[in-house]
């Protein structure tokens, strides 16, 4: 697998993907696209079946992409896929939902996508942490960071020293932050 950031990962799947950039398209994108659909009422089957084919269109279109930034970032292109598939996914299913078809856009949309992705970024930078270290690291991490327990007592629940404590969220944060501006560069955000 190539390292992360090397290459742009859209640069490598329009260049031919291998199948681990893949994986990494769909773990970094899946979070904010599934919560696209739930934001516009699709049940959790359905949003998992809109993500689905989101992502399977996405496969579809990339390889011939070709990323301008003067036209926007990557980001606001997934958006955009993300309202086309939507409002598809509508019309399909129920031609009354068209007046939800103005709900699709506009600036509340915008600023919600890009918490939305910011989130779903963030996520994916602390899963790629996650199976860098080893799983005690990773959950002290999680521990002292995320459930902000003290140090001491997640010294004490994993039979750990408070200095590992402090070295294993610094380890985590450090690949955390690798992965983040890798992720950043793939949607050419560098």
């Amino acid at each position: 697998m190539p390292a992360l950031g090397t290459t742009s990962l859209l640069e490598r799947i329009r260049q031919g993907a291998e199948p681990d950039d893949w994986r990494l398209l769909v773990d970094r994108y899946w979070r904010p696209v599934y919560a696209f659909g739930r934001r516009h009422g699709l049940t959790g089957a359905d949003a998992e079946d809109f993500t689905q084919d989101v992502l399977i269109e996405l496969t579809r279109v990339l390889p011939g992409f070709e990323y301008d930034r003067d036209r926007g970032s990557f980001q606001s292109f997934l958006l955009t896929l993300c309202r086309r598939r939507l409002i598809d996914r509508l019309r399909r299913h129920d031609l009354s939902a068209s007046s939800e078809l103005g709900n699709v856009a506009g600036d509340d949309e915008v600023l919600w996508w890009e918490r939305e992705s910011q989130r779903g970024l963030l996520r994916a930078c602390l899963d790629e942490a996650a199976h860098a270290v080893e799983p005690r690291t990773y959950q002290a991490f999680q521990l002292t960071v995320i459930e902000q327990w003290p140090a001491k007592q997640v010294a004490e629940f994993l039979e750990l020293s408070i200095d590992s404590v402090y070295q294993a969220k610094a380890r985590v944060l450090r690949h955390a932050r690798a992965a983040y501006e890798a992720m950043r560069k793939d949607d050419g955000d560098e």
